[in-house]
C-alpha cells in the first residue's frame, strides 16, 4: 500500500478531494462543479481563479524572470505597485514595505517596525504589544501570541511575555443593558487607556487590531466611532496604531482598505493572502512617512527586517494586475451592493428562524451568526449537506456561517448561494434548532 509523504494540518487519514480546474468562483471535482462561498476556504481567491488578464501578467513576468533579490536589484512593477496601494483613499498612509509572503509575515514585520521606531527615538521600554481577545494575526510566533485560538495555547510558553490583551469588540455581545453604540465604543476606548496606564504607557509600542473582529468572531464591524477613539487614546501615549487587513482589506469589505469606512488614520496597516489572491504569495505593510523618516535616520540607515522571498517578482507581477482590476470605483462600489444584495436574501429568507441572531459585516466579508448549541456537529452538516445536494461550498465553523467569495461572484451566483444556505439552514432546524 502506497502511504502518503506529505506531513498535513490534519493527520485523521482524511480523503482529500482531487480538484481537477478552478475558474471564476467555482472549483472543478471529478464531474462535479462547486460554486465557492470561501475563496479558496480561507477568503484569499478574491478575483477567483483563472482571470485571464491575472495569468497575463505572470507569464510575461516569468518570462523576464522569476524573482530578484530587491534590496539588492529593482524591479519596476514593485514601484508601481505601491503607487497603486497608495492610489486608494489611505489617510496619512505613504510607503509600503513589501514584508513577506504571508500575513503573519507583515504582523511581525509591522511590530518589529514599530519597535525600532520607538527604540531610535529612544522609548527603549516600548515593548509591549495590546491586541483584543478573539482575534486572530497568524500563526508565527510574535503573530500567534497577539491572537486568541484555544488550539493554539499550548505554544504559550515559548511565546514573549510582553503582549497581552482587552476585550473584544462587540457591541452585541459586550454591551450593558441600555447602553448606547458611543457609549459603548466609549468604554472600550477607557479600557485600552486603563490597559496602557497599568502597563506603564513608557512601556507600550502599539495596539494591534483587525479593523473588523474577522473569522473567529464573524465579521463584528466596529462601533460608531470606536476607531477614531482608540486612535486618540493612542496618540495621548505615544503608542502605535497597527491594523490588520489580511482579511477584510484591498476591496473585500466594499472599500481598498476597511478602515476607510471608519474615518481613521493608522500608522501601521498590513495586508496579505488578498494581496496576490492566490496567484502568487505576497505581504505588505503600509505606513507613514514619519515613521519612514524616523527608521531612515537611524545611523545604519536600514530596517531591521527581511526575508528572502519578499517582494516575490511573480507576486508583485499578478498582485499590480489584482490592484488595478479592484481599485476601481465602479468595482467597489458592486462589492458593496452585492454585499448588500446577498444579506437581503439571507435576511429575507431566514427572518421567521429565532435561532438566526445577526447578519453583519461589509461587502462581501460578512457572518450568519446563530445560537445552535452543537456547533461543531451543526457546521460539518451544514458544510455536508450544501456541498452535496447544493453544490455550494461554505465556511460553517463554530458559532457562524462565514461568507466570503470571489469578489467577481455574479448576482445569480449570489442567489443560488442564498438559497443553498436558507435550505439547508431549514432543513437542519428541526435536528439542531
Amino acid at each position: 500500500m502506497v502511504r502518503d509523504k506529505v506531513f498535513r494540518v490534519f493527520l485523521d487519514n482524511r480523503k482529500l478531494p482531487l480538484v481537477g480546474s478552478a475558474f471564476g468562483s467555482s472549483i472543478f471535482v471529478d464531474q462535479n462543479k462547486y460554486l465557492d462561498t470561501t475563496a479558496g476556504g480561507t477568503s484569499y481567491a478574491i478575483l477567483g481563479w483563472n482571470d485571464p488578464r491575472i495569468n497575463e501578467a505572470i507569464t510575461t513576468q516569468l518570462n523576464r524572470f522569476g524573482h530578484i533579490d530587491y534590496k539588492i536589484w529593482n524591479d519596476p512593477n514593485l514601484e508601481l505597485l505601491a503607487k497603486t496601494i497608495l492610489q486608494n483613499p489611505s489617510a496619512e498612509l505613504s510607503k509600503v514595505y513589501f514584508a513577506g509572503n504571508s500575513g503573519a509575515e507583515a504582523c511581525e514585520a509591522a511590530m518589529k517596525m514599530s519597535y525600532q521606531a520607538h527604540q531610535i527615538t529612544g522609548n527603549l521600554e516600548k515593548k509591549w504589544f495590546i491586541s483584543r481577545k478573539q482575534s486572530y494575526h497568524g500563526s508565527t510566533s510574535d503573530a500567534l501570541v497577539l491572537g486568541d485560538r484555544p488550539n493554539l495555547d499550548f505554544y504559550k510558553p515559548m511565546l514573549s511575555s510582553f503582549r497581552t490583551h482587552v476585550s473584544m469588540h462587540h457591541y452585541k455581545k459586550n454591551s450593558f443593558p441600555g447602553e448606547t453604540e458611543d457609549e459603548y465604543a466609549n468604554r472600550c476606548a477607557v479600557e485600552l487607556e486603563d490597559k496602557i496606564l497599568d502597563i506603564g504607557p513608557n512601556n507600550v509600542a502599539a495596539f494591534v487590531g483587525e479593523t473588523i473582529m474577522g473569522g473567529l468572531v464573524g465579521d463584528v464591524p466596529p462601533t460608531g466611532d470606536y476607531w477614531k477613539k482608540i486612535k486618540s487614546v493612542c496618540e495621548k501615549y505615544n503608542v502605535h496604531l497597527i491594523l490588520d487587513e489580511v482579511y477584510c482589506g484591498t476591496g473585500t469589505s466594499g472599500t481598498y482598505f476597511c478602515f476607510e469606512q471608519d474615518d481613521v488614520s493608522p500608522d501601521f496597516v498590513f495586508i496579505g493572502k488578498t494581496l496576490a489572491a492566490g496567484y502568487g504569495a505576497i505581504s505588505a505593510v503600509i505606513t507613514t512617512n514619519s515613521i519612514y523618516e524616523i527608521i531612515s535616520s537611524s545611523v545604519d540607515k536600514r530596517l531591521q527586517h527581511t526575508t528572502t522571498h519578499q517582494a516575490h517578482s511573480l507576486s508583485v507581477a499578478a498582485a499590480l494586475k489584482i490592484q488595478e482590476i479592484i481599485s476601481d470605483r465602479d468595482f467597489l462600489a458592486e462589492v458593496r451592493k452585492k454585499g448588500e444584495f446577498f444579506r437581503k436574501l439571507l435576511s429575507e429568507g431566514l427572518e421567521k428562524y429565532n435561532f438566526i441572531t445577526d447578519i453583519r459585516g461589509r461587502g462581501l466579508r460578512f457572518s450568519i451568526e446563530h445560537n445552535i448549541e452543537k456547533q461543531e456537529e451543526f457546521g460539518k452538516k451544514f458544510e455536508e449537506i450544501a456541498k452535496n445536494h447544493h453544490n455550494v461550498l461554505f465556511n460553517a465553523k463554530w458559532h457562524r456561517l462565514c461568507i466570503t467569495p470571489p469578489l467577481i461572484i455574479e448576482y445569480e451566483e449570489i442567489e443560488i448561494a442564498a438559497q443553498a444556505a436558507i435550505s439547508t439552514f431549514k432543513l437542519l432546524a428541526k435536528d439542531f434548532a
